[in-house]
C-alpha cells in the first residue's frame, strides 16, 4: 500500500534525494541568478528633508580659542596693520637756507649719480675736479658747474647735433637728448622740452630734485654708449669684480636697513642708510575667487638718507651706538 503523499505529491524520501543530487551538481550556483536582495527601507536619520518640515542645524559652538581669534580679528579690523618704526638718524633741519639740500640727499638717485661719477671719470672727460657739495649747490642753484658736468655727457651721446654747445646754449641740446632717451631710461613725462630758447630760463625754474633726476637720466644714457660697454666687459675678462662697477651695500639686517659707503678722493667719503618699510594693507571682506579670500599684496616703500658726509658726522654716527647701549643701562 503506497505512503500518504503530501500537499504537492512528493515523498519525504523523494525530496531527500533530490536535495543531495542539488548539492552534488557541480556549476550549479553559477548557472541560476542570484537572488535579489529585499531593500531595506531608508533610515529615518538619512533621508532627505521635506520643504515643509526641515529646520536648519545649528552648528556646534565654536571653542573658547577660536572666540579669542575671531574677537582679535575684528578689534583689528578697522585698523591698518603698521609696519615696523625705523627712525631717521638724520632729521630734516630747522633752517630753510639747509632744506634743500637735505631734500636731495633723501634721494638715491643723487648717491647713484656721484657713484657714476666715482667709477667713470676716466672715460667722461671731465677735466675740472668737483666734490659732491659742488654738485649739489649747483642743483640747487644753477651755476658753471652744470654745464662743466653735462657737456661732456652730451658730446657723447647719439645724435651728433650741428649745433655749437656752449655755456648759453648746453640746455637746448639737452633737451634734443632727453627727447629721444628718455623713455628708455625714465618714466613719466619729459621734464622739459626745447621751445625756442625758452628751455633756457625753464630749467632754471626747475625743482632741485627735477635737475638731479634729469642729470641722473643723462648718466644712464651715458652708460648705455658702446665706450662703457666695451670699457666694463674688458675690466671683467681682466678678472675685475663686477661690484666694482655695481656698488653693493657694506651692512644690513634682515629688518629692511642697508648702509651703503662711497669712498672717492675727489668727490668725498659718504655713508648711505637705506630702510625698506614693508607694510601690510587691511583685507577688504567680501572679495572672493573661487571660493578663496583675494590676498592683499603688501605695499613696499623705501626710505633713503645720506647719515654721514663729514669726519665728525662718521664719528658721530661712530659713537651713537655705544651711547645707545648706555642708555638702555642707565634705564
Amino acid at each position: 500500500m503506497p505512503a500518504a503523499s503530501d500537499g504537492d505529491g512528493a515523498s519525504p524520501a523523494s525530496t531527500e534525494l533530490q536535495e543531495e543530487a542539488e548539492l552534488a551538481a557541480p556549476g550549479k550556483e553559477e548557472l541560476e541568478p542570484p537572488t535579489p536582495a529585499e531593500e531595506t527601507p531608508t533610515p529615518r536619520k538619512t533621508r532627505l528633508p521635506r520643504a515643509c518640515n526641515s529646520k536648519p542645524r545649528l552648528p556646534p559652538p565654536p571653542p573658547l580659542e577660536r572666540l579669542r581669534r575671531r574677537a582679535a580679528a575684528g578689534a583689528d579690523a578697522d585698523v591698518t596693520p603698521q609696519c615696523r618704526v625705523v627712525t631717521p638718524l638724520v632729521s630734516e633741519p630747522e633752517a630753510p637756507a639747509e632744506l634743500a639740500r637735505w631734500r636731495l640727499r633723501c634721494m638715491w638717485e643723487l648717491g647713484s649719480v656721484l657713484n657714476f661719477f666715482h667709477v667713470f671719470r676716466a672715460l667722461l672727460n671731465i677735466t675740472v675736479e668737483l666734490t659732491a657739495e659742488d654738485i649739489e649747490a649747483a642743483l640747487i642753484t644753477p651755476n658753471g658747474t652744470l654745464y662743466d658736468l653735462h657737456m661732456p655727457l652730451l658730446k657723447s651721446i647719439p645724435p651728433i647735433t650741428r649745433m655749437a654747445m656752449g655755456r648759453g646754449t648746453w640746455v637746448t641740446v639737452l633737451c634734443r637728448k632727453l627727447r629721444d632717451w628718455w623713455h628708455w631710461v625714465a618714466e613719466g613725462d619729459l621734464p622739459i622740452v626745447a621751445s625756442h630758447g625758452a628751455e633756457i630760463e625753464m630749467y632754471k625754474e626747475l625743482e632741485p630734485s627735477t635737475r638731479l633726476l634729469i642729470l641722473k637720466a643723462i648718466c644712464d644714457i651715458r652708460v648705455e654708449q658702446d665706450d662703457i660697454r666695451n670699457y666694463i666687459d674688458t675690466n671683467v675678462k681682466r678678472g675685475y669684480d663686477l661690484s666694482t662697477f655695481r656698488k653693493e651695500r657694506i651692512g644690513g639686517d634682515s629688518l629692511g636697513i642697508s648702509y651703503w659707503y662711497e669712498d672717492d678722493p675727489i668727490l668725498g667719503h659718504r655713508l648711505y642708510r637705506e630702510i625698506r618699510r614693508v607694510e601690510q594693507m587691511k583685507k577688504e571682506p567680501g572679495k572672493r575667487l573661487k571660493g578663496r579670500r583675494i590676498s592683499t599684496p603688501p605695499v613696499v616703500s623705501y626710505h633713503w638718507e645720506t647719515v654721514a658726509s663729514t669726519f665728525e658726522e662718521f664719528d658721530d654716527v661712530a659713537l651713537r651706538p655705544a651711547r645707545r647701549r648706555s642708555a638702555h643701562a642707565q634705564n
